[in-house]
């Protein structure tokens, strides 16, 4: 959809009200684009002025009557007024293969990625002149495809993001990459493929993240167990990090260093703002719960289920990202 969505765009209160019905889950103020300065009559919502002329549709049809930004055109407004760790949290959650899913054991559910780095990439260059696309150029470098959750996707930024921006720089770490077992490792894990979380396929390391106990069933503890068991039946070296070493910057410089000597990769920190931006890559966190309705997830929790995976900041990101940001 091109910018003729923006022509009747006027957040009234019955708009606010259908929007509350039909995404709960989106926080307010919802934010709306409008063809020209007009300023809203309702306190749920808040207007911005959208005038440039789009290479490519930049919205897309979610509900009867209701369009947002498309996940490239998100990021792009994203770039605009957040900080960089968030903003490649965002960038993950958009390019990954998670949402959430209250009804689920952990919280997540699984689905086909948004977007892609490429698909950005390709928008940012049709559309240079919009605000946000150089900032978002920039970050897109260190954004991953294909995070199968947050924390994984945060165990990526640790590990691969520059040292000016607080991670460790091990290069060429893939998300989510499916490998093709030999037949001894097949017969062990009893599938015909592997996906391991991060995968540096040169070297055959392979990175696993074990997610809190509580959270797996006993089938997919002996799953991830007959992973890891065929994997190193291949040669490869297995890492496993769990959410209490994720969590700890002292840990996960250890993990670091196990990974880079795998990869014949001295790590060696000479950047000097090292340590104050690893300190806002923490502080930043894998947790998505700011993009979500706090009383949708509270309305949704149920013994056992999302309540205790919110405060352990596992949640991922389905819709929400589309109300926050706007604007061009």
């Amino acid at each position: 959809m091109g910018t003729n969505a923006l022509k009747r765009c006027v957040p009234t209160a019955r708009t606010v009200a259908y929007l509350e019905k039909i995404f709960p889950q989106i926080p307010q103020p919802y934010h709306a684009l409008v063809p020209d300065h007009r300023k809203s009559t309702v306190p749920q919502a808040v207007t911005h002025v959208s005038i440039y002329p789009y290479r490519e549709k930049p919205f897309v049809r979610i509900a009867d009557g209701v369009y947002a930004s498309c996940p490239e055109l998100c990021f792009v407004q994203l770039a605009l007024v957040l900080p960089l760790h968030e903003l490649l949290k965002a960038g993950d959650a958009l390019c990954g293969t998670f949402f959430v899913d209250p009804s689920s054991r952990n919280g997540l559910g699984s689905r086909t990625p948004l977007t892609s780095k490429r698909r950005i990439e390709s928008f940012v260059r049709r559309n240079a002149g919009l605000r946000g696309s150089a900032a978002a150029k920039s970050a897109l470098r260190f954004v991953a495809d294909n995070a199968a959750s947050p924390p994984e996707a945060f165990l990526w930024s640790v590990l691969s993001i520059p040292h000016r921006y607080g991670g460790y720089a091990l290069p060429g770490l893939e998300m989510n990459r499916r490998v093709r077992p030999s037949k001894k490792a097949r017969k062990i894990a009893k599938r015909e493929t592997l996906v391991p979380d991060l995968c540096h396929s040169e070297s055959r390391l392979a990175i696993e993240y074990d997610s809190n106990a509580e959270h797996l069933t006993s089938r997919q503890i002996a799953k991830d167990s007959s992973k890891r068991l065929a994997l190193e039946a291949d040669g490869y070296k297995v890492i496993s990090v769990t959410t209490r070493q994720l969590c700890d910057r002292s840990e996960m410089r250890s993990v670091a260093h196990e990974a880079g000597s795998r990869m014949s990769r001295r790590i060696q920190i000479r950047a000097k703002s090292f340590g104050n931006a690893q300190r806002k890559l923490y502080a930043t966190g894998w947790s998505l719960r700011a993009y979500h309705r706090r009383e949708w997830l509270k309305g949704e929790v149920s013994e056992g289920g999302l309540k205790e995976c919110v405060q352990n900041s596992e949640s991922g990101l389905e819709d929400c990202i589309w109300d926050g940001s706007a604007w061009d």
